[in-house]
């Protein structure tokens, strides 16, 4: 069966942009980008789930802007969904690159037996972008780096490359798996920041020959904000 799947963007006005997705004939409501501020009744913008059994909801990150904020928005969706109807996703984990990395490790018949402590000295992390924000201002402004790249595509590929085996590649033990990773991580605490954190914004250069300006010149961010 073959089903052709459009995109229909709704009202773009509200603090989440909602998107409804035609598979066949029904129509699948999904939620994307929940941003800094609460969004405006979720529950209304909704349908009754009883009554649409295989709608599904897709949630892009960033999903609120702190710990509290994504509580709220998790309830309210869960008040008119249930969990199996949520699917919480990163568009990181898409990338060829990073999902290699489960194949690599575990499928690697040189590599996985020496995957541990005893031959790894350390591991290194580097996403290395080869332009700026571009027409983000507006957005990185509000979020910064921290929140756009380390709280999620940075600790899913840490999960990735530190998580133990799954006993099988299920959403739900794979989940549990990285979790396991996140919960040995040591805090750093405010008065560590100094010692273990670098914080910076890039300058001006050059990209293929061409000039490209500095995270304070690009378009929508202000001269002088502090954003990391």
């Amino acid at each position: 069966m073959q089903h052709r799947i459009g995109i229909v963007p709704t009202d773009p006005t509200v603090a989440s942009r909602v998107t409804a997705f035609r598979l066949g004939a029904r129509m699948v409501r999904g939620y994307f980008d929940f941003v800094r501020r609460m969004a405006p009744d979720v529950r209304a913008r909704i349908d009754d789930p009883a009554q649409r059994p295989w709608a599904r909801v897709i949630i892009e990150k960033p999903f609120g802007s702190s710990l509290g904020t994504a509580r709220a928005l998790n309830q309210a969706v869960l008040k008119r969904l249930a969990e199996h109807q949520v699917y919480r996703i990163d568009h990181y984990l898409g990338k060829e690159t990073v999902q290699n990395i489960l194949a690599f490790r575990f499928a690697n018949a040189l590599f996985e037996p020496i995957w541990d402590r005893r031959y790894i000295d350390h591991v290194a992390i580097t996403v290395a972008e080869s332009g700026g924000i571009g027409s983000r201002g507006g957005y990185y402004e509000q979020a910064g780096a921290l929140r756009d790249m380390v709280q999620n595509h940075i600790l899913q590929l840490l999960c990735l490359t530190a998580m133990e085996p799954p006993w099988v590649m299920n959403a739900d033990v794979v989940r549990d798996h990285k979790l396991e990773v996140l919960n040995c991580l040591r805090p750093i605490h405010g008065r560590d920041i100094d010692q273990y954190v670098v914080r910076a914004q890039y300058g001006p250069g050059f990209h293929r020959g061409v000039d490209v300006p500095g995270y304070r010149r690009e378009p929508g961010v202000s001269d002088g904000r502090r954003k990391f």
